[in-house]
């Protein structure tokens, strides 16, 4: 294997940055010596929960998808991909509260029926839940970051 020598590490370094930036390598907004950070967290208000707020440069590299919680008989029935579940059996998802803003909800899955979770608890008929991307979301609100 050949040796780099001092004299071509420029040229070498060159190279590599022409690749990085061909490759679709940008600046991330809001950098910081700490790192980018996707999204923030806010308090709901009273019910306690915690609001996760996308940058927009976040959302779009998130890539998340919606869907709507619709009335399927007595129940409302969320898109099945929309379910998230926590170790201990818990479920919930993340219903859209705002532009680029997601609020975790607890629902209470009745069944699991052709790609829909018919739900005893949850959110009423109408509202907008993450359907692709809420593991994002999830690791948004846990705080679980990244490294760029």
């Amino acid at each position: 294997m050949p040796t780099l020598r001092w004299s071509s590490r420029p040229a070498a370094l060159a190279v590599v940055l022409a690749a990085l930036a061909g490759a679709g390598c940008t600046e991330v907004e809001d950098a910081t010596v700490t790192g980018y950070e996707p999204a923030r967290l806010e308090s709901s208000g009273s019910d306690g929960g915690t609001r996760v707020v996308f940058t927009e440069e976040g959302l779009e590299r998130s890539a998340l998808e919606t869907g709507s919680a619709v009335r399927s008989g007595a129940r409302v029935a969320v898109p099945s991909e929309a379910v998230m579940y926590e170790p201990d059996g818990k479920t919930f998802v993340y219903t859209v509260v705002a532009p680029r803003t997601y609020l975790r909800q607890d629902v209470q899955v009745d069944r699991i029926d052709g790609g829909r979770a018919l739900l005893e608890g949850g959110p009423p008929a109408g509202t907008t839940v993450v359907t692709v991307g809420a593991a994002e979301v999830y690791g948004a609100e846990l705080e679980i970051a990244g490294s760029h």
